[in-house]
């Protein structure tokens, strides 16, 4: 493994493979830099190598399959590249699992950006997982696996992995700020031009809630996402301006219109959000 963080949860798996102990799906925390994508590559060739042994032998006919990009029996759904996963690429996935093996081995499905499926697709995932087909794995990868449905987190395998501690770049910690300061009413609120900005917004907002959802409840600070914010935080959270419901309305509120965006891009994104950001304000400022 090129990254020893990836090495533990490897090695637990190779276990389970030669006990015949693998679940029928995992996910893991979505970490490219820090190789989950190269992580899910080498188990998605691994189960469908012919002879395995601490990894894919590499030169069985299912190996060069897959090396050459044209493994029959391996499908994937890149959330990284669309803004929303929807029902009918979910389906396509379904379609092809239901088969039998080309190559006479296992099938092996991938999601990654999961977090990306509408309700509906994640459904629809559900419904397979609930009665899946003989001789088929899926790998999903997440940003945020609360954002998943709790009933297909169940129906998974949770694959834990200790990556490195991820700091926020400047340009995001610097809009947070920005955002919690309009939020006190110290400056104006941002101004949000498209969607695809209040869609990054939409991030940052939850992540800024969920790190003042944590100092409210006094939970560790080493977990904040936002760690030069934890002063500012401190503060509001001291004067106990909104309530520890209250804020997690407001992400679950995130969470809504992440799900109403995935699900019809026809949505306002940057007036609903805008329109929530003042809400918030008026909450902090009666």
């Amino acid at each position: 493994m090129a990254f020893p963080w990836l090495r533990e949860p490897w090695l637990q798996l190779i276990a389970s493979a030669k006990a015949g102990r693998l679940a029928h799906a995992y996910y893991l925390q979505h970490n490219v830099e820090a190789g989950s994508t190269e992580f899910i590559h080498r188990l998605q060739q691994f189960l469908l190598c012919n002879q395995p042994g601490k990894s894919a032998c590499g030169k069985c006919k299912s190996c060069l399959l897959y090396q050459s990009g044209n493994h029959p029996d391996t499908w994937t759904i890149d959330g990284a590249e669309v803004n929303r996963i929807g029902v009918d690429s979910v389906r396509e996935l379904q379609k092809n699992v239901m088969q039998t093996a080309n190559q006479g081995g296992l099938k092996v499905a991938v999601i990654l950006r999961a977090e990306k499926m509408t309700e509906q697709a994640g459904n629809a995932v559900l419904k397979v997982l609930e009665e899946p087909p003989a001789d088929t794995h899926w790998l999903v990868s997440t940003a945020d696996a609360e954002r998943l449905l709790p009933t297909l987190r169940s129906r998974m395998q949770w694959l834990s992995v200790s990556y490195p501690t991820t700091v926020q770049n400047d340009e995001q910690i610097s809009s947070a700020k920005e955002l919690l300061a309009g939020l006190r009413g110290h400056n104006g609120l941002p101004l949000l031009k498209d969607k695809e900005a209040a869609l990054d917004w939409l991030d940052i907002s939850e992540n800024l809630l969920l790190d003042w959802l944590l100092m409210s409840q006094d939970i560790a600070i080493n977990r904040l996402r936002y760690q030069p914010l934890a002063d500012d935080l401190r503060q509001v959270s001291r004067f106990k301006w909104v309530s520890v419901a209250e804020l997690s309305g407001w992400v679950s509120e995130c969470r809504q219109l992440r799900q109403r965006f995935q699900g019809s891009t026809g949505i306002n994104l940057p007036l609903l959000l805008s329109f929530a950001w003042s809400r918030w304000a008026d909450s902090l400022l009666r």
